[in-house]
């Protein structure tokens, strides 16, 4: 992905309104850097058009845990204008960004003339496969329908089946959104990159659990996986994290991961079976666990 900056634009667009794009234009257009795709500043576009940078000062703080024996931590931070940028900027985000959906993927060239917006013009989406997608194909084939003796006829098993074949389509595409570049290569890289926005990943995962527990109402799900939801949703960052960044954040990247697996099962088995089967692969196994019916 390499280095890149942050912005928000809330300068008139015609979808993604308010959302966090990014890009790798503005270490080129502020600092005439182009050797460098930005250095993970934040950036604000007013309703007016001017550009604005999120500037802090800092100061060194030791820390023996820190990979570089310490980080630096902002003392004191504040908004300016960037009054001299001039050319174009190209600003991207995925699909489930902001408050409206717009394409899997959505460019704009945003040009900028001391420090204004003079034009913004939508980028078409094309087929460039590096972008976020979701491939059908990946789908495991449906299997023939088993044996009678061979099915699982418990009625709590069938009922979980067919609400799995009901909430297909919604799985899939909340399972695109948690696989795309905005719901999880970036919050993952946060992580590492030691940064705040790492919590996000809370929503996320109660998105995800809020769906798996409509595959089966009033019945909890199994209490391993709650404790590590619990563990690792309905935190707030404070500057004290810092110290201690892996302790405090692993539990909202974990609980997420797992949230996540049970709803790749979740989307692969939704069309996988006919009938429920007694013989159990893997991941139908999981689900079974998960609803406590295994």
């Amino acid at each position: 992905m390499g280095m890149f900056d942050t912005v928000v634009c809330r300068y008139s667009l015609p979808h993604h309104q308010d959302a966090e794009f990014q890009t790798k234009d503005l270490a080129a257009v502020v600092f005439g850097e182009h050797g460098i795709g930005g250095f993970m500043d934040d950036y604000e576009v007013t309703q007016d058009g001017r550009l604005r940078r999120h500037v802090h000062e800092r100061e060194w703080t030791k820390d023996p845990d820190a990979p570089f024996g310490g980080w630096l931590r902002s003392v004191r931070d504040w908004w300016e204008d960037v009054p001299d940028a001039h050319g174009d900027v190209v600003i991207y985000a995925g699909r489930a960004s902001g408050n409206q959906a717009g394409a899997a993927w959505t460019e704009f060239r945003l040009r900028f003339t001391n420090g204004r917006v003079q034009d913004v013009r939508e980028i078409p989406a094309d087929n460039d496969p590096a972008r976020p997608f979701d491939d059908e194909a990946e789908e495991p084939p449906p299997t023939a329908e088993p044996a009678p003796d061979a099915c699982d006829l418990r009625p709590e098993v069938q009922e979980l089946l067919a609400n799995l074949k009901a909430s297909a389509a919604a799985l899939r595409q909340l399972r695109h959104q948690c696989n795309d570049h905005w719901g999880y290569e970036d919050p993952v890289y946060r992580f590492y990159h030691q940064s705040f926005k790492v919590y996000q990943l809370q929503d996320t995962t109660a998105r995800i659990v809020a769906a798996l527990e409509g595959l089966r109402p009033g019945h909890p799900l199994h209490p391993w996986f709650s404790q590590i939801v619990a563990a690792g949703t309905g935190r707030e960052f404070t500057s004290d994290d810092n110290a201690r960044w892996p302790e405090a954040t692993r539990p909202v990247v974990e609980a997420f991961f797992h949230a996540r697996y049970f709803l790749e099962m979740a989307v692969r088995y939704a069309g996988r079976f006919e009938a429920a089967p007694r013989f159990l692969r893997s991941g139908w196994a999981a689900l079974l666990e998960l609803y406590g019916l295994r």
